[in-house]
């Protein structure tokens, strides 16, 4: 069996602040969707995310359901299911969750973080 490849960084959807490049860890490169301008769409999202071994930070289902059809990452997906939540209350969500996080990457291919519970699937 081939070893499974690792994460190369992040990349930030548009749905989610630049300012949490810094949060997510020293020497971790993390590239936020307005870096591939002009208006990425998805597809060009995720292509780039797969050609850099990146793993997609999003709160939108769209990336959550095309991982589903694919068979192994690249990409990887970590889809923040946490609602609405003020840029400060996410940031600070998002911290104290992001170690479970990284545990999971990259033996799952898609996590799904909610206000009470982690799940890591594939």
């Amino acid at each position: 069996m081939l070893p499974r490849p690792q994460p190369g960084g992040f990349l930030l959807d548009e749905n989610l602040s630049p300012k949490m490049r810094a949060r997510l860890g020293e020497g971790v490169k993390v590239v936020h969707a307005r870096d591939l301008r002009p208006n990425p769409t998805d597809r060009k999202l995720w292509t780039f995310a797969e050609e850099h071994s990146l793993v997609i930070v999003t709160k939108d289902a769209d990336f959550t359901d095309r991982i589903l059809l694919t068979d192994a990452p690249p990409p990887w997906v970590v889809q923040l299911r946490c609602g609405n939540l003020r840029a400060r209350a996410l940031l600070e969500f998002l911290e104290r969750q992001w170690p479970q996080i990284l545990i999971l990457l990259p033996e799952h291919r898609l996590v799904l973080v909610h206000l009470d519970h982690i799940q890591a699937l594939g």
